[in-house]
């Protein structure tokens, strides 16, 4: 066990606390400390319940001792793993809707004899898990899991799929029998049975405001968000320019926190971010304390740096630098702050990801499948190297069908509702339970591993459950998209941000991330052992490797299929994954 914990450096920094019996063992790695589980025994001394909680809750403080009137006594454990236990062992399973915050737990009932998982309501912080004849195997980090002598990493074709197009069923892993705890849900092992429960979900409702009225609720929320997720701890702001960090920035400034800002750039070639001037004008604004930090084209090629990003994201993505350098970046900042806000998951709110809304538009598939067909990539970004006959056979097609119907059958509508607010519902559905894996979970699990606590504002349930119910006219009542935050950002940010156009998050175009792109392809094209081999179309890879040019195709996206199969060929051999096609 004391192993299994070692593996999850990948979460946390210092050395794991253990808490085992005969049939159950609870391990927790905290930041820079050990921590141990948190245990509560009652008057006798007998051992009541153990808790374990990666995250942090803003409201822990409302679990705090009754001086003996609980009937029980708490040892261990932080304040999180605390008031999970404290919340569990006064109100049972309905502790769950109590919480707020980012967190994921596991609760050991020694009186009853029984598991309780649970995650938060968007599901930031990850939980896997591997049902076993005799037991479940559960962990922060996938590769934890596998590392169980129980657990066998087997891909087969759903798995493969699920990772070719970013798409998976709620609840379920990619390697063949990993499940994960669903966001908004807790799941409970007992001798003789496993049960689901939610505790939170989208729901549709009335909205009652006008327009004003819907712009001051929408900055209070916010504001009460921002206040949360401090919570009086030194905060910095992951500046990137765009709209969404510099309305954070603003908010944050406006309330007398700081605030400490920080942008990315790239060596020698910062100056052509794009973003860099529009964070300049934030800062010059607030008269921040800011810090502008390079990544180097050799931190974004050293080796042990890529096994760190691929540990940290448990499992392949296309995104290349795009994982790397918010890892670096992190990095970097958490020598100065050891926490930051991020902007994340304002675009999943206020209608930025989902393309127009208007009365003539159908869904035929997820509005980010949709756009990458329009490039001629009919399986999703980075999906040009795979093996397309292989692809057919495991129909990809018909699981990016069947994720898509499931999906749009879960979308909460109102009876008879208008067909634009209808449509509305069901992007902002889709993409807060489809894509915030590649958005707001993305960086959750780069920063944790690079140490540093960043926090998300946007993603408060309150505010989520609010914007859900917003009509899709007043979400553009401007004619652009964003327009609720745009207002509320209007004396909160220079004015050429409020109109500046969305951009990605940046990349690198130096020459010699390129060239170590090519000899990784040419180093993998000359190992007929590479564990990926069976899956790639390689007369496509040493087309690649052979005429780089082709990495330069739709700007970025060549490299994305370049960056697919060589993170898939890098995680398949850590975890020692299986296929089972």
């Amino acid at each position: 066990m004391a192993h299994l914990g070692s593996s999850l450096v990948t979460r946390a920094q210092g050395g794991p606390g253990i808490w085992q019996r005969e049939h159950i063992a609870l391990v927790r790695r905290a930041l820079a400390t050990d921590e141990v589980p948190a245990v509560a025994s009652g008057p006798d001394g007998e051992v009541l319940a153990v808790a374990v909680c990666d995250g942090h809750l803003y409201n822990a403080g409302e679990f705090t001792a009754r001086d003996g009137a609980d009937g029980f006594t708490v040892a261990g454990g932080g304040s999180s793993s605390q008031a999970v236990l404290r919340a569990f062992l006064r109100r049972g399973p309905a502790a769950a809707a109590r919480l707020d915050g980012e967190f994921a737990f596991a609760v050991w009932d020694a009186r009853r004899g029984e598991l309780r998982l649970g995650r938060d309501r968007l599901g930031v912080k990850p939980l896997s898990y591997f049902p076993t004849r005799s037991g479940v195997v559960f962990a922060s980090d996938v590769a934890t899991v596998t590392g169980h002598p129980l657990v066998s990493a087997d891909l087969d074709a759903t798995g493969l799929n699920a990772l070719v197009s970013q798409l998976r069923g709620p609840g379920h892993g990619v390697l063949r029998g990993m499940r994960e705890v669903r966001p908004g849900h807790t799941v409970c092992f007992a001798p003789d049975r496993r049960t689901e429960e939610r505790y939170w979900g989208l729901e549709a409702r009335p909205h009652e405001l006008d327009r004003d009225a819907t712009i001051a609720r929408v900055r209070a929320l916010l504001e009460e968000s921002i206040g949360r997720v401090t919570d009086g701890a030194e905060a910095g702001v992951l500046l990137s320019g765009g709209l969404d960090s510099s309305v954070l920035t603003g908010l944050t400034a406006s309330a007398g926190r700081g605030p400490r800002t920080f942008t990315v750039l790239f060596g020698d070639s910062a100056a052509a971010v794009p973003d860099r001037p529009f964070a300049e004008e934030v800062v010059r604004m607030w008269k921040c304390d800011h810090r502008e930090i390079a990544v180097r084209p050799e931190d974004l090629l050293d080796p042990v740096t890529l096994a760190e990003v691929l540990s940290a994201k448990d499992q392949p993505t296309p995104f290349g630098d795009k994982n790397i350098t918010p890892y670096v970046f992190s990095r970097r900042v958490a020598h100065d702050v050891p926490v930051a806000l991020s902007g994340e998951g304002a675009d999943a709110l206020f209608g930025g990801l989902g393309g127009s809304i208007d009365a003539g538009r159908r869904l035929s598939s997820f509005p980010w499948t949709e756009r990458s067909r329009r490039f001629g990539m009919p399986h999703g970004i980075g999906t040009g190297l795979f093996d397309q006959a292989l692809l057919r056979a495991t129909d990809i097609d018909g699981h990016i069908d069947r994720m898509f119907r499931e999906a749009m059958d879960e979308v909460p509508h109102l009876p008879g509702g208008d067909g634009v607010d209808r449509l509305a519902r069901q992007v902002d559905y889709l993409t807060v339970t489809r894509l915030l894996e590649q958005t707001v979970l993305h960086s959750e699990r780069l920063s944790t591993s690079a140490g540093l606590q960043v926090r998300f504002p946007f993603t408060d349930h309150r505010l989520l459950s609010f914007l859900y119910n917003v009509p899709a006219a007043m979400k553009s009542f401007d004619g652009r998209e964003k327009s609720l935050l745009r207002a509320v950002g209007r004396e909160l940010v220079p004015q050429s941000v409020l109109t500046r156009a969305k951009v990605p998050y940046p990349i690198t175009y130096d020459p010699l991330y390129k060239a170590g792109l090519v000899r990784r392809l040419r180093t993998l094209l000359e190992d007929g052992a590479a564990p990926v081999r069976p899956l790639v179309d390689l007369a496509g890879v040493r087309r690649m490797a052979d005429d780089p040019a082709l990495l330069d195709r739709g700007g970025w996206l060549g490299r994305a299929d370049a960056e697919m199969v060589l993170q898939l060929d890098d995680w398949m051999r850590r975890l020692q994954v299986r296929l089972r096609l």
